[in-house]
C-alpha cells in the first residue's frame, strides 16, 4: 500500500479530481512530472544561472555565485520530498538519477578548471552537491548574517588546495 495518497493531494488543490485526470493519467505520471519540474525548477535554472557567468570569471568565483545562487533562490527546497517519493517510486528515482547526474557533471567540471584531479576532484565534487542539496533538510534557524558567515567559510573550504 502506498504512503502516497493523490485523493487527499487533490483535496487540498484547487482543481477537480476529473480536471487533474484530464491531465494526467495516474498518480505515477503526476509525481514523474513533478520530478521533471523540480529538476527545471532547480537544477535546469541554477545551472542556466552558472552558464551565463562571464567566461573570463575564475572558477573560484563561478563557485561563489553557484553557491549564492542555490542560497538566494532555494533551489534545494523540495529535496527531501522529491527524494523520499524514490523509494516508492522508480520512475521519479530515475529523474532524480538523471538528476545527480547533471550536478555531477557540471560541479565535477567546475572542480576540475580549478586543477583539482583523482580522487581529490571527486571528493570535493560529491561533498559539494552532497552539502548544496541537502543543507535545506536540516532544521536549524540562522541569522542571515550566520548563513553568509558560513557561506564564505564553505566556499574557503571548497577552493582552497
Amino acid at each position: 500500500m502506498s504512503k502516497f495518497n493523490l485523493d487527499s493531494l487533490i483535496n487540498e488543490m484547487p482543481v477537480s479530481k476529473g480536471s487533474f485526470y484530464s491531465h494526467f493519467k495516474n498518480r505515477n505520471e503526476f509525481l514523474v512530472a513533478l520530478a521533471h519540474y523540480w529538476d527545471r525548477r532547480d537544477t535546469d535554472a541554477a545551472i542556466g544561472a552558472f552558464n551565463s557567468l562571464p567566461d573570463d570569471m575564475s572558477p573560484q568565483d563561478k563557485l561563489w555565485e553557484l553557491m549564492r545562487a542555490i542560497y538566494d533562490m532555494n533551489f534545494n527546497r523540495d529535496e527531501l520530498l522529491i527524494r523520499s517519493l524514490t523509494q516508492e517510486f522508480p520512475e521519479v528515482a530515475e529523474v532524480v538519477k538523471s538528476v545527480d547526474k547533471k550536478r555531477l557533471f557540471n560541479v565535477r567540471q567546475l572542480f576540475a578548471e580549478m586543477g583539482f584531479k583523482g580522487d581529490e576532484l571527486e571528493m570535493r565534487t560529491f561533498a559539494f552537491v552532497s552539502l548544496t542539496s541537502q543543507e535545506g533538510n536540516l532544521l536549524l534557524e540562522q541569522s542571515p548574517e550566520n548563513y553568509e558567515r558560513q557561506l564564505k567559510l564553505r566556499h574557503k573550504f571548497f577552493v582552497r588546495p
